[in-house]
C-alpha cells in the first residue's frame, strides 16, 4: 500500500483477528511512543480504556493489546474486531516522539497487518511529506459498512498529549492542594496518565513488587547508538561500539557471581543463579540491544547492573546509552545514561536491593576504570583477572 490508499480487510483477505506490526527507524537518535486510539464515529475517544499505549497495554475483553514491545521504536498490536464494543468504529495507529527531534528525521517506517495464515497488507513510508512534526498518524482501521484499512502517514504538529486531546481524551494531572476538598463527581471519571516512570537523577528509586507468581520475572535491556566513525574506533577504523551488559550479584543464601559476555558467563534460566543474559551483540547492529532476565528475583539480595564498552568507543559520551527495566506486569522504568564520564568505559547503571517485600531499583550511573574498581565500590569481593572474548 501507499499513502492515501484504502482497501477492505475482506479483500486482503483478513479476518477479525490479526496483528498490526509497526516499526520506525531514524537518521538520528530518536525514541517514539507507538499507540492505538479506539475512537467512535465522531472520531472521539469516548472510552479512555481503548487508548492502548505504554501505560495501558490492554483494553477490556482483550479486543486490543500490545503483545510485543521489546525493541525500540517497534510494537506489535493484537486486534480482535469481534470483541470491540459498537462505540469503537475506528482504530488510529500513531507514533509520537519522546524527547528531542522531529519526524523529518524518519528514515523508514512500516506497518504490517497479518493474521495467523500470513495474509494481510504492508504499508511502507518515509519522511518525504513530513517536516517538523512531533507525531505521526500512520494508518487507520475503520468501519464503513465493513472494516477497511487506510494508509495515512500524516504528520501531526504536537506530541502524545495533543493527540489525546485531539481525539477527545483527558490527561490525568497531579492534584493541587486546596483548603477544602472538591466535591465528589457524580459519575466516576477515568483519565489517561501519560507520565512515564523515569529515574532521572542518581539515587532515584522505584520499588518492584516481589509478589509470589510463576511469571514474576524482571527484564533489563541495554541499548545504545552505533555510529560508524573512525575517530571513535579504538580497535579499528570501521568498528562500531560494542557494549556489554552484565551484572554482579549476591543471592540471599550467600552465593555470588558475575554474569557477562567476557568468559561466556551467560548464566542460566533453569538453575542458580536464575539470571540469564540473552546474547552478546558484538556489532551494535541488533535493534533489541542486550537483554538480561532475572527469573527468580525473590532469591536476590543485591544485584548491580553494569554496561561496559568492550571496543569501538572510548567512553559513554558518544553512544547514548539507556537502560529499560520491565517487571512481570509490563511496567517499564527508564534510565538514561546522560551524565557520562569521558575518562571511563565502565558504568554501574543501576542496582536492586531486596527489602523483603520488594526489590528497590536505584539509578547509580557511576563510572569506573573497570570491573575491579566497581566491585570495590559495591563490596562484592570478587577476584579478577584479565579476560577476552
Amino acid at each position: 500500500m501507499v499513502p492515501g490508499q484504502r482497501c477492505k480487510l475482506h479483500d486482503l483477505p483478513l479476518g477479525h483477528l490479526f496483528d498490526v506490526e509497526i516499526s520506525l527507524s531514524f537518521t538520528e537518535s530518536i525514541l517514539v511512543d507507538i499507540s492505538c486510539f479506539g475512537v467512535d464515529a465522531q472520531n472521539q475517544l469516548s472510552d479512555d480504556r481503548y487508548m492502548i499505549f505504554y501505560n495501558q497495554k490492554r483494553s477490556p475483553c482483550g479486543a486490543l493489546a500490545i503483545v510485543k514491545d521489546d525493541v525500540s521504536n517497534s510494537h506489535t498490536f493484537q486486534v480482535n474486531l469481534d470483541q470491540l464494543p459498537e462505540t469503537v468504529q475506528k482504530l488510529v495507529f500513531t507514533a509520537t516522539i519522546d524527547g528531542a527531534g522531529t519526524m523529518k528525521a524518519l528514515k523508514t517506517g512500516a506497518l504490517t497487518l497479518r493474521d495467523h495464515t500470513g495474509s494481510g497488507a504492508e504499508f511502507k513510508f518515509n519522511s518525504a511529506s513530513l517536516n517538523q512534526e512531533k507525531a505521526l498518524i500512520i494508518a487507520e482501521v475503520y468501519l464503513k459498512n465493513q472494516w477497511r484499512l487506510a494508509a495515512v502517514a500524516q504528520g501531526f504538529n504536537e506530541g502524545l498529549g495533543a493527540l489525546l486531546r485531539h481525539f477527545g481524551g483527558e490527561e490525568e494531572t497531579a492534584p493541587q492542594a486546596t483548603s477544602t476538598p472538591p466535591p465528589p463527581p457524580s459519575l466516576p471519571e477515568k483519565k489517561v496518565s501519560l507520565s512515564k516512570i523515569t529515574l532521572e537523577k542518581k539515587g532515584d528509586k522505584k520499588s518492584i513488587s516481589l509478589e509470589k507468581s510463576a511469571k514474576n520475572t524482571i527484564h533489563v535491556n541495554l541499548n545504545w547508538d552505533a555510529p560508524q566513525s573512525k575517530k571513535l574506533s579504538f580497535f579499528g577504523s570501521d568498528a562500531a561500539p560494542d557494549l556489554d551488559l552484565g551484572c554482579m550479584f549476591r543471592l540471599k543464601d550467600g552465593n555470588a557471581g558475575v554474569i557477562q559476555p567476557l568468559g561466556n558467563n551467560f548464566g542460566s534460566q533453569h538453575q542458580l543463579p536464575y539470571i540469564l543474559l540473552d546474547q552478546d551483540d558484538r556489532s551494535g547492529s541488533s535493534a533489541a540491544g542486550e537483554n538480561l532476565t532475572i527469573y527468580k528475583p525473590e532469591l536476590i539480595d543485591v544485584i548491580m547492573i553494569f554496561a561496559f564498552i568492550y571496543k569501538g568507543a572510548k567512553d559513554f559520551t558518544t553512544v547514548n546509552g539507556r537502560v529499560t527495566v520491565r517487571d512481570h506486569k509490563g511496567n517499564e522504568i527508564y534510565i538514561k545514561l546522560d551524565s557520562p564520564d569521558p575518562r571511563h568505559a565502565f558504568c554501574a547503571t543501576c542496582s536492586f536491593t531486596n527489602t523483603g517485600e520488594s526489590l528497590d531499583l536505584r539509578k547509580e550511573e557511576l563510572y569506573f576504570p573497570g570491573h575491579q574498581d566497581a566491585d570495590k565500590h559495591f563490596g562484592f569481593g570478587f577476584r579478577w583477572k584479565r579476560g577476552i572474548k
